[in-house]
């Protein structure tokens, strides 16, 4: 049985140490000393930290790992919003984050993919019960905006009412730009709005799917050139952007020499969705995937979540 180090000094550990203790050994320490005495006697295959504990912080048992245990992964907690601490995230290279209380479900599934490696990819193993599913392949940048409305046309087929339609169209050109020219060396192209023709063999793979509750989307290409550094970066720079537009809208600042559009579908993809997820296998394959849930009361996620296969 995999085992899993919680670090927590809050309540909240018994409910995640329960929910946890139904699949997994689990030891529960409360501070950063005590994990890294724990990490220093025994096997661990994941740490769970609270952001916030006493004496150190989940930042520096991260460092420590980083130094240390580069091959156990982490997943960070808290009840802040992440992007009042980003700027850490990105300078040390966090890519789990989640806001508690967490989406039970979701945390297991997280959990199990970054323990285990194993059915990351594929939105059969994001979402339950599917009762539908239509897939789409691109070779030409000339596909994109028609793929993206046949993507919301056929939502809409299924019964879902598209909340900000125009967004939601805008995230998925962005997304799927960056599969078609980015991942495929073409980003002096996609600069100068020139169309490209993928070689012979490349593609890029968009695939729909819904169950009784929510609709989702994911959008894969095959070279796997996307890292987790510049998830982070693109995240780090939607960020300060929207930083300096509030600062200016006080101010009356000029500020448009210093706003680009870096980062802009996925800063609107985590404010949207409600929930996201990056899976990313080096040099062969990258997946972006979205889930919408029908209720538009639904919690929107502003967790951060990055599978890696590094094996």
């Amino acid at each position: 049985m995999n085992t899993i180090l919680l670090v927590d000094h809050t309540e909240y550990k018994h409910q995640l140490q329960k929910l946890l203790e139904q699949h997994y050994a689990v030891v529960s320490v409360d501070s950063a000393y005590d994990a890294i005495s724990t990490l220093n006697m025994q096997d661990v295959d994941l740490v769970i930290s609270q952001v916030e504990l006493p004496g150190d912080n989940a930042f520096d048992l991260y460092n420590y790992l980083q130094k240390h245990y580069t091959y156990i992964p982490a997943i960070m907690i808290t009840e802040k919003d992440i992007d009042t601490f980003f700027d850490k995230i990105f300078t040390q290279g966090i890519g789990n984050v989640l806001k508690i209380p967490v989406n039970e479900n979701e945390f297991i599934n997280l959990v199990d993919k970054i323990i285990s490696r194993k059915n990351i990819f594929g939105l059969e193993h994001y979402v339950n019960n599917i009762t539908n599913t239509n897939s789409i392949r691109i070779t030409s940048s000339k596909q994109i905006q028609p793929t993206v409305d046949t993507m919301l046309s056929t939502i809409e087929s299924w019964g879902f009412a598209i909340k900000n339609k125009s967004v939601i169209n805008l995230i998925l050109n962005e997304m799927i730009i960056n599969a078609v020219y980015h991942s495929h060396g073409y980003t002096r192209e996609k600069e100068m709005r020139i169309p490209v023709e993928l070689k012979s063999g490349q593609y890029v793979d968009v695939t729909l799917c819904h169950n009784a509750s929510l609709y989702a989307i994911a959008i894969t290409d095959y070279q796997g050139t996307l890292t987790k550094e510049k998830i982070l970066q693109s995240i780090h720079k939607a960020i300060e952007q929207e930083q300096l537009i509030l600062k200016a809208v006080e101010t009356g600042e000029d500020i448009s020499d210093k706003i680009s559009e870096t980062g802009r579908g996925i800063d609107l993809m985590r404010k949207l969705a409600s929930e996201f997820y990056f899976i990313i296998q080096q040099n062969k394959r990258t997946e972006i995937i979205l889930l919408f849930e029908s209720d538009p009361n639904a919690k929107k996620s502003s967790s951060l979540k990055i599978i890696e296969d590094i094996h």
